[in-house]
């Protein structure tokens, strides 16, 4: 977000300051990185104009300090013009992190920041070498139009593509429920699949209206080892938007042959047992 002369940014940009302040010489090592960085530098040299010589320092190590020192109300009467140089600095800054960090601007504020400093634990995640999941898959889950009844079982058309090390997904659904009213359901989410040991894990959102999906998948054949193509996913599958309460679904997913087939729902007498038995669609006398 692009400085504002405002007292939010004014704090934001003192509370960046005071953190850094807590290493001993950091302030000093900003004032440099800020002399040197050629984006400051043309924007500096733009509002100068060719008739103001440029000083040795952009903004003395001093000032900086007396900034962070003096605190609010000093900072408030500073010079906004090298106050949006900082703070828009500290924005793009990965060696100078703060709160204020967001090298993806469009992102909420501090939400960047918030992912790089779990670095530690998303490198713990496996992104790469997810690719033999690449394909079309026919996924069985209970009807979500009808919670309450388990003869009824809706298939819809889960992807998976790999593309530069990244695996994405995206579950289709295009069909119209009879069984209630010859509704039309037509969803689309798409995200990204990541492994911790022997589960997968899939984060989506929809692309129709505000949704958040999340699947857990602990059972695949063959297990991902980067070159045998999966056949078969096992897990459950949260999905949140509109009013709650939000339950988990259990789901089985097969490799299709046919990749044109199109998402639809149909009675639970008509799909193979074991199916039925894991989603939770077994009929009357059936274990």
């Amino acid at each position: 977000m692009p400085w504002i002369e405002t007292e939010d940014h004014n704090k934001r940009l003192l509370e960046a300051l005071t953190f850094l302040a807590k290493e001993r010489g950091a302030l000093g090592r900003l004032a440099g990185a800020l002399d040197s960085d050629q984006r400051i530098a043309l924007k500096d040299a733009a509002r100068s104009g060719d008739q103001h010589k440029r000083k040795i320092s952009l903004i003395a190590p001093s000032t900086i300090e007396r900034w962070q020192q003096g605190g609010l109300e000093k900072l408030m009467r500073a010079q906004p013009h090298k106050k949006r140089l900082v703070y828009e600095f500290l924005e793009r800054s990965e060696e100078f992190r703060t709160a204020i960090y967001n090298p993806s601007p469009d992102l909420p504020d501090g939400f960047a920041a918030f992912v790089a400093a779990q670095k530690e634990t998303l490198s713990k995640l496996r992104f790469e070498g997810l690719n033999n999941l690449d394909g079309v898959y026919r996924l069985y889950r209970r009807a979500w139009t009808t919670p309450a009844r388990n003869d009824r079982v809706l298939i819809s058309k889960l992807i998976f593509q790999t593309v530069g090390g990244l695996t994405r997904y995206w579950e289709e659904q295009d069909y119209k429920d009879d069984v209630r009213g010859n509704i039309s359901v037509e969803e689309t989410d798409e995200g990204v699949a990541f492994a911790s040991g022997s589960n997968l894990f899939l984060l989506g959102f929809g692309k129709d209206e505000a949704r958040i999906k999340f699947s857990a998948i602990h059972a695949l054949r063959p297990m991902i080892d980067g070159e045998k193509p999966v056949h078969e996913l096992r897990g459950s599958v949260m999905g949140v938007t509109g009013e709650g309460p939000h339950a988990s679904t259990l789901f089985i997913a097969y490799r299709a042959n046919n990749v044109d087939f199109l998402s639809e729902v149909v009675p639970a007498i008509g799909v193979d047992r074991d199916i039925r038995s894991w989603i939770g669609c077994a009929l009357n006398g059936e274990a």
